[in-house]
């Protein structure tokens, strides 16, 4: 949705009732950037002001999920000397980034207003050097980059000395037009963007009748696709960027629908707003294509159409390139998926010989039946999935939002349509009217969703969104629909929760007046110093970016990186906000009390069943476990398995390893100790016995885990009396 009519549809659709033709948004599989840095005295004068390195002491701390500005950089040595530098180590972070992650974008760099022509020759223009031309990025021009910040970190004045501003008239003409060859020869389809950098505000020194040759020129960069991002900075940390003497107007042009564009952002620090772009690529690295195209059908003979993206998808690593040892090159390999016979092994047509089936019932063998199985051809499968539906979005009805919108209950990520202009003419403005006034009445929609030919029919929620500026006039939220996917009654499930322990003080009898909760109020207080707003921008995927930027440092020989895992709690801010009233709830709060007999999963090992649980461990004020079945089966030589035994240790917080015999004599030694057995004389039985001070008892190997499987033993184990006492 980077795309102008993505964004601008929205513009004069209640001005005129003309009727343009909206053209289809292009998709660019590429990014092109062209970073266009004025070289000015000030540009490469030495950063006299400490703003861009020190950091406020009202910000968050180093251990919580703020960082340095510099952070993004891509810059482990001493801060930057300049402005010029900063700009080329922004640069260079971009060209590591992409590198990996999107290895068919395009980025060149143009010092401009200097005397030096650099190695652009069919490129010249008075006043321009191309530092790197339009390509795709290289470890290569990684490397001669890094050379070149690596010499300006040693000398000051190296990069004064090969960007020297030139003398008379400004090169911004120049600039204008080589950046306009550039992109039309070498990135004609890609999504060409200009970093316009520059802390100069009247590059034309007042001279006004230049400002008609220069806005043609600028004019003619609009008119080809291509969007210029300024970034401007104050030439001193004392003073103010004019827009009013040219840029302003330079860079808001008037649109076609006569409706000015935004009015550009002055930044005060050149370092925070380049490292804020940088941590912005990352939403940008993956290519936004449109997800559907489909009818909104609001009534009967009236439908409009819509185009939908999705906002958000689970970036995930770019899979190697499987390539064949055996030649020289290492040749790409080419996957290819066939069918093959079970039996004879032939190669099945996947169209014509291979049907699929769904299979009903269950084989029999000692009947002699087998399952059924139903055939079915792929356009009867999609048949009985769409329920013979064509993809559209058919409204339902209207509620009011309040109290109908659930987070809760969304099953899936939503998506965000704009309309289509193209395929059904008028659908703009309809489609504004009747997000203007879901908007005004506050009320969302219901309708049906049926996205692509394979999906099946979905219920979903209508959500408007209005058109959100900033202060700037800069828009922060494109307006448009969300439809959020709800779920059937099929997908509803219940929580199988009876009831939930509380800490709540209920009210006594002869209570008037409401008791005291402290565990409560401390959890409030707690909940209240830690309440965070959660900003994706601020949370890269470490496990993502680590991977590319191990990957990066390799192919540039560079030393591995360490990871940078901000989802890490920052233990000591948390301690040093609520440590202590979390440690007074943790002793109002008592611990809580398992029953081991009733866990049915693997908890039960952290519970009761773990060698730390030993005898003595558990409160001597806990009531002792009902071991009276176990006392009878023993007293009447019930059969014993090793399950049974290890249930019983577990009620017993005994530990559970040996085998039976071991199992059998620790229960029986609990017994003892605590005084629920006493001796008495048992009739011998066939099997497996255990003798104690006076009895025996019979152990069936049945069921046994630790016996072997392919033979069964009778087995004596002799038991000292030493352990009766």
């Amino acid at each position: 949705m980077s795309s102008g009519y993505a964004q601008n549809w929205y513009k004069g659709v209640d001005d005129s009732d003309d009727e343009d033709d909206i053209s289809e948004e292009y998709r660019h599989t590429k990014d092109s950037i062209l970073w266009c840095i004025e070289a000015t005295p000030t540009m490469l004068a030495p950063l006299l002001c400490a703003d861009s390195s020190s950091r406020d002491p009202s910000q968050p701390t180093p251990s919580s999920s703020a960082r340095p500005a510099t952070h993004n950089l891509d810059w482990t040595g001493p801060p930057a000397k300049s402005k010029m530098e900063e700009c080329l180590r922004c640069a260079y972070a971009m060209m590591r980034r992409r590198v990996i992650s999107s290895p068919k974008d395009l980025v060149s760099i143009l010092i401009w207003n200097c005397d030096s022509k650099g190695t652009g020759e069919t490129r010249a223009e008075d006043g321009c050097h191309v530092l790197l031309d339009v390509q795709p990025i290289t470890a290569h021009n990684i490397r001669t980059l890094k050379e070149i910040l690596e010499k300006a970190q040693e000398d000051e004045n190296y990069l004064n000395e090969l960007f020297k501003p030139v003398n008379g008239a400004n090169a911004i003409g120049s600039a204008l037009a080589m950046a306009n060859s550039m992109f039309r020869e070498r990135s004609p389809t890609a999504q060409n963007r200009i970093f316009w950098v520059t802390d100069n505000d009247d590059p034309l020194s007042g001279e006004e009748q230049l400002y008609g040759p220069i806005s043609k020129r600028r004019e003619d960069l609009r008119e080809m696709g291509y969007e210029i991002e300024p970034f401007f900075v104050p030439p001193t940390f004392d003073a103010d960027f004019d827009l009013d003497k040219f840029y302003g107007d330079f860079i808001a042009l008037d649109s076609d629908e006569g409706e000015p564009t935004a009015w550009p952002v002055v930044s005060k620090s050149l370092r925070v707003a380049l490292d804020g772009m940088i941590a912005s690529l990352r939403t940008k690295e993956a290519v936004k294509r449109v997800s559907f195209k489909i009818p909104f059908v609001l009534g009967k003979d009236l439908s409009i159409g819509i185009v939908g993206y999705n906002l958000i998808g689970e970036e995930t690593k770019r899979l190697p390139t499987k390539v064949d040892l055996s030649t020289a090159e290492g040749v790409e390999v080419v996957t290819k998926t066939v069918y093959k016979d079970q039996d004879t092994g032939a190669l099945l047509d996947r169209k014509s010989e291979v049907k699929k089936y769904f299979q009903v019932g269950r084989a029999d063998i000692e009947r002699g039946t087998q399952a059924s199985k139903l055939f079915f051809s792929d356009a009867d499968i999609r048949k009985v999935k769409t329920l013979g539906r064509p993809p559209s979005l058919k409204l339902l009805g209207f509620k009011p939002r309040e109290g109908h919108l659930k987070v809760w209950e969304t099953i899936k990520h939503s998506y965000f349509i704009y309309p289509d202009e193209e395929r059904y003419s008028g659908s703009t403005r309809t489609f504004a009217s009747l997000l203007k006034t879901m908007v005004n009445k506050d009320v969302i929609g219901y309708a049906s969703f049926i996205p692509r030919t394979t999906s099946k029919p979905q219920v979903v929620l209508l959500l408007p969104q209005a058109e959100k500026l900033s202060d700037a006039g800069v828009q922060v939220a494109p307006p448009g629909i969300h439809l959020i996917q709800l779920p059937f009654a099929d997908d509803m499930r219940e929580l199988g929760v009876d009831s939930t322990l509380t800490v709540m003080r209920p009210y006594g009898e002869d209570d008037d007046e409401e008791p005291e909760q402290p565990e409560v109020d401390l959890c409030k207080k707690i909940i209240s110093y830690m309440r965070k707003l959660y900003n994706p921008d601020l949370f890269p995927n470490p496990a993502l970016n680590f991977f590319y930027e191990t990957l990066a440092a390799v192919a540039l020989n560079e030393d591995l990186p360490e990871p940078d895992d901000r989802t890490v709690p920052a233990y000591e801010t948390i301690d040093q906000r609520v440590g202590k009233y979390i440690r007074q709830l943790r002793d109002l709060v008592p611990q809580d009390q398992n029953d081991p007999s009733r866990v049915t999963t693997s908890s039960k090992k952290r519970i009761g069943g773990t060698a730390s649980s030993k005898k003595g461990a558990t409160d001597d004020d806990d009531p002792p476990p009902d071991l009276s079945d176990f006392v009878d089966d023993v007293r009447q030589n019930a059969k014993m398995t090793v399950a049974r035994l290890k249930d019983v240790l577990k009620l017993m917080r005994e530990p559970t390893s040996g085998n039976k015999a071991d199992l059998f004599q620790r229960a029986m030694n609990y017994l003892k100790e605590h005084g629920l057995w006493e001796s008495a004389p048992a009739k011998g039985k066939k099997g497996t016995k255990v003798k104690g001070s006076d009895d025996e008892m019979e152990l069936g190997d049945d069921d046994d885990d630790d016996a072997k499987p392919h033979k069964k033993k009778k087995k004596r184990v002799a038991l000292d009396d030493d352990d009766d006492e």
